[in-house]
């Protein structure tokens, strides 16, 4: 998988399990990078298994990004009661800062409209990601020892109460 940048705007759309074995390869080449930043190549997005994953798409929404025939980037989400819990959010890294996460973001928040807030975590090294987050309205509210060289940051986001407009 070698995508090229393209003129024309990528399109997101909910992925199917037939994805599954593209979808897997994307993800550990995204999360390769947050890896090496913690010294820590045990973690889950490395380590799931394609069974693992097919098993999300019965348990989560998935979402896919596509740049015309080219599988660039997805994100993950369910719904646990009254909050959205989003993982793996992910960008080819030739995709990379060019907005495409923050629109996987807003469409995962947008599958699930009923919520009254949105969770997700990274690592506490990944600053970038926890720097876009905190602009995105997400607040850092605990933090998780996995192991020695892992830390992860759990955010925060809710939604904005929906005002109701009376009628003239």
């Amino acid at each position: 998988m070698n995508p090229m940048p393209s003129l024309q705007p990528p399109r997101i759309c909910l992925a199917t399990v037939d994805l599954a074995a593209d979808l897997l390869e994307l993800q550990r080449l995204c999360f390769q990078e947050e890896a090496e930043l913690h010294h820590e190549f045990n973690i889950p997005p490395l380590t799931q298994t394609l069974e693992s994953l097919r098993e999300d798409f019965r348990t989560h929404t998935v979402l896919a990004a596509w740049q015309g025939k080219w599988l660039i980037g997805s994100a993950r989400g369910r719904r646990d009661g009254s909050i959205g819990r989003i993982s793996r959010v992910m960008v080819h890294p030739d995709y990379r800062r060019q907005g495409l996460g923050r629109k996987l973001l807003a469409a995962i928040e947008a599958a699930f409209p009923g919520v009254e807030a949105f969770e997700l975590f990274t690592g506490e090294r990944s600053e970038a990601n926890l720097r876009r987050y905190q602009q995105l309205g997400y607040v850092p509210f605990r933090r998780e020892v996995v192991t020695p060289r892992l830390t992860l940051v759990h955010l925060r986001k809710r939604r904005p109460p929906i005002l109701e407009i009376p009628p003239d």
